[in-house]
């Protein structure tokens, strides 16, 4: 009889060990079902999509801002010679060009009556001489500039001339009774207009004296 119990006792274990086991294997199937990879609905997938595409637009937006923002602030930069009088080659050529009509250096009725020449008008008709100083705005002299802006220039015919701008037109031969090196960076040109005769200076030093005259 004590065999028998034994047998008993070890079936028992054997099959609670079979349950165990069935269950862990349940529990892992359920567990492996549970933790299958869910595909995003249509809903989700479309508010991906705006959300993805609300920060590309953002993003573009701010850069525009900022681009905006740095050429506004560039364009507010002052210039060196903001404060004065710019000319071009054509207005030198009607300001110190030969006329035929007259007989003279200069065609200053080319600008009477227009606006924006009023304060160039008034000053080239109330002053004898008529100064024009050509610089390459690429390659500035510190010096000139300097002196430049420390000098009281109210009602003297004083202009300017970019040559990185008109050194092109300037070679023409219609402004070679001036002198013009336009190899030089520095140029400063003085109209005589009684004596109908031009001085150019072409060094620095040379330019500076003259300046500190006016």
């Amino acid at each position: 009889m004590a065999r028998v119990q034994h047998v008993q006792k070890a079936n028992k274990k054997n099959e609670t060990k079979d349950v165990k086991s069935n269950q862990q294997a349940k529990s892992k199937a359920e567990l492996a079902k549970t933790n299958q990879k869910r595909e995003p609905t249509k809903n989700e997938i479309l508010f991906f999509r705006l959300g993805m595409s609300f920060i590309a637009i953002t993003l573009i937006t701010v850069a525009i801002i900022f681009t905006i923002q740095y050429f506004m602030n560039k364009d507010e930069e002052a210039g060196v010679f903001d404060d004065y009088i710019s000319i071009t080659a054509n207005d030198l050529q009607y300001m110190m060009g030969y006329d035929e009509n007259s007989g003279v250096y200069g065609d200053f009725t080319y600008f009477a009556g227009k606006p924006e020449y009023e304060d160039l008008f008034d000053l080239i008709n109330t002053n004898e001489n008529i100064y024009v100083y050509f610089y390459k705005s690429s390659d500035m002299n510190d010096d000139i500039v300097d002196a430049i802006k420390e000098l009281d220039l109210e009602g003297v015919a004083f202009f300017l001339v970019d040559l990185d701008i008109h050194a092109e037109t300037l070679s023409g031969a219609q402004f070679t009774h001036l002198d013009l090196d336009l190899t030089r960076s520095n140029l400063l040109l003085t109209f005589h207009v009684e004596e109908q005769d031009f001085d150019i200076e072409l060094r620095v030093s040379d330019i500076l004296r003259e300046l500190g005259k006016l």
